[in-house]
């Protein structure tokens, strides 16, 4: 069967998808493509007629980034381009105004506090999985919050903890090095009393859970609407229980 020329948005991500359900992926209309590098969004512009497109995840270190210049000349050739998740979410903060959409509490944290690119990169590991290898900083610090909220560390010692990742290169945020800045914050017994709350993580990851609603609730069907910012939290990062309304941010 051949593929349709246009599809209703074409999706392009890597590592934030990895461990969503199958199915959030193959729904009708979308269609995938690798993570984002230079040249990438030009590709589609120049292959296909005006359409939809959610920038979710691109390559960056090894490989020129997906570029200012080409998103916008996406939109001026008529495309409506989403940034969510990751360099998406990244991209829409730095070209808010200039017609590219944000979508999630990841953009909207970005937007709020011009955070550096580090905030949402991480290691991960090839195509087909794209196994995340590292944890994003925007990701623990909701971690970081959501410790705070169920009483196992105080909002000072969990400031603390991000103070030391945000100092570290970006490949070296991973869980064990996580734990670890928070015994040197406040001792053994908190580390250990984070590590029980694992389980809950993969859910508090805003990344991921910012591309679930949006292929959940389908956001690219729905009409435009307003922008809204989600309410920060006073651990100087995004909350993971904030914006409890589906794609309001």
């Amino acid at each position: 069967m051949t593929e349709p020329l246009t599809a209703a948005v074409e999706l392009l991500v890597g590592p934030t998808a990895h461990g969503l359900p199958a199915h959030l992926l193959a729904q009708d209309g979308i269609r995938v493509h690798p993570p984002a590098r230079r040249g990438s969004i030009s590709a589609l512009v120049d292959s296909l007629p005006p359409g939809r497109i959610a920038l979710v995840d691109g390559r960056y270190d090894d490989v020129p980034a997906v570029g200012h210049r080409e998103i916008l000349g996406a939109i001026a050739a008529g495309w409506q381009v989403t940034g969510l998740g990751s360099i998406g979410a990244l991209r829409a903060a730095e070209l808010d105004g200039f017609g590219m959409s944000g979508y999630g509490r990841v953009f909207a944290y970005l937007l709020a506090t011009g955070a550096p690119d580090d905030e949402v990169a991480l290691l991960h590991r090839p195509a087909p999985d794209y196994q995340p290898i590292t944890e994003a900083l925007v990701d623990l610090r909701a971690f970081a919050e959501y410790l705070v909220t169920a009483g196992v560390v105080s909002r000072v010692h969990a400031r603390d903890t991000i103070k030391d990742l945000s100092g570290r290169w970006f490949g070296d945020r991973s869980l064990p090095a996580y734990f670890e800045a928070i015994a040197a914050a406040a001792g053994q017994d908190a580390a250990a009393a984070a590590r029980t709350h694992l389980r809950q993580f993969p859910e508090i990851r805003l990344k991921s859970a910012d591309l679930r609603t949006y292929l959940t609730e389908r956001s690219w069907t729905l009409p435009p609407s307003p922008r809204c910012s989600c309410p920060r939290t006073a651990a100087d990062g995004p909350s993971s229980t904030t914006a409890s309304t589906p794609g309001a941010c």
